[in-house]
């Protein structure tokens, strides 16, 4: 449901009958909370005979809601939950490309860079097969089994900066800025560093991967977060036979990333997301009575060396979960309505934080794109399933929805 738009549940009473005959309710009431437990204004009506009640109101703040129905007589007790979003579908900016994006990221100067390709508009400028790109700004890491190259997008031409062999091997994870790339090769942790105009690696620091990704199949062995000096490593290990995230802290020193004493934290669930400070995860579904719960996402923020829980909220029974690729430097939650486990674009949303409220809440961005896939700045995916070549359209992000 969205912000300011009128919301309609139909409820289906529990009709026990006696001698074959259907006993059927007298009344039926409802109550609703908003997001911070305040009464929310609803109008409830009994249906005819077998037929549902149907329940009507606007929530006017985004967050979750909980919602009980209750039958008079017979009829039962019926409790739900369900997240309003804000509804950005109208405002935010939207592109169109002609081909599919397994990752997105934009240089300042506009440029796209979709998967291994950079376009300007629909207008290819370069492709990098077999290599991994990153941008920060106007510079694009572009870094293959055996060399890193150094682009800066002029707004017409990309120039090469800087160029460097190594012998690393594959890398399956980039967190870039102007001047630094650190990247997690297939067994090392490396950080790249460009200054006076040369590219150069002060050396690798060894380590072993997992035998489990960090999410599913294809998804990379590590996750960096940073904060200056100050990097943590992500991964998915197995501890006294429980599958478990793993958040071990490392320092920068003279150009290498080493471990540090402090004890790895410990999670459970599933990593859903990533940021360059920012670590989503959501606990396990569980059943409770009848309903499977989804479980719980939670926002952590890496800050001052510590891993910090920020906040969490509860997907309920109603939001399900999309599961992208982790193979851009950003992976924001999505979610979209359960409705018999069916997808609609028309009932999507992604997450984001409320520094003003200190809360998760969650914003719809468009009706029609599938196989979507989100991050702070954009949220894209293509137009249609059956769309030859695909398309992929993106909406533009706003840095602060308003809550």
């Amino acid at each position: 449901m969205k912000v300011g738009q009128r919301f309609t549940l139909r409820i289906t009473p529990v009709n026990p009958s006696v001698c074959g005959e259907p006993t059927l309710p007298t009344s039926v009431t409802a109550e609703i909370e908003g997001p911070s437990g305040e009464p929310i204004e609803g109008q409830i009506q009994l249906g005819e005979a077998t037929a549902p009640a149907t329940l009507q109101f606007t929530p006017v703040r985004p967050g979750p809601h909980h919602i009980l129905v209750a039958f008079s007589q017979v009829g039962g007790l019926h409790q739900f939950d369900f997240h309003a979003v804000v509804d950005s579908s109208l405002s935010a900016p939207s592109y169109t490309l002609n081909r599919a994006c397994t990752s997105l990221e934009r240089t300042q100067q506009g440029s796209w860079v979709c998967g291994t390709t950079v376009l300007r508009g629909d207008t290819q400028v370069a492709t990098f097969p077999n290599a991994r790109l990153a941008v920060a700004g106007d510079v694009i890491w572009v870094l293959s089994s055996t060399a890193l190259e150094r682009y800066v997008d002029t707004g017409s031409a990309l120039v090469m900066t800087g160029s460097l062999n190594h012998s690393q091997g594959n890398a399956t994870f980039l967190l870039a800025s102007a001047e630094e790339l650190a990247a997690v090769h297939d067994d090392s942790l490396a950080l790249y560093t460009f200054s006076g105009g040369t590219l150069a690696s002060a050396g690798v620091t060894p380590w072993t991967p997992p035998a489990a990704s960090v999410g599913f199949a294809g998804d990379p062995h590590g996750l960096l977060l940073r904060e200056g000096s100050q990097f943590i490593l992500v991964t998915r290990q197995a501890v006294n036979f429980q599958s478990v995230i793993q958040a071990c802290p490392y320092q920068l020193d003279s150009g290498r990333l080493q471990r540090t004493p402090e004890t790895c934290l410990q999670l459970g669930g599933d990593v859903v997301g990533f940021e360059p400070q920012v670590l989503w995860t959501r606990d396990p579904p569980f059943m409770s009575g009848t309903r499977l719960e989804q479980g719980s996402i939670h926002r952590w923020e890496w800050s001052g060396g510590r891993l910090v829980e920020a906040g969490s909220v509860s997907l309920g029974a109603q939001a399900l979960l999309t599961f992208p690729p982790m193979v851009t430097p950003s992976v924001v939650p999505a979610i979209y309505a359960n409705q018999s486990g069916n997808f609609s674009a028309s009932l999507t949303a992604v997450a984001f934080w409320s520094a003003e409220r200190r809360a998760i809440l969650f914003e719809h961005l468009d009706a029609e794109v599938h196989s979507l896939r989100a991050s702070p700045t954009f949220y894209w995916g293509n137009i249609s399933p059956s769309t030859s070549p695909p398309l992929t359209k993106i909406r533009l992000r706003s840095q602060a929805p308003i809550p």
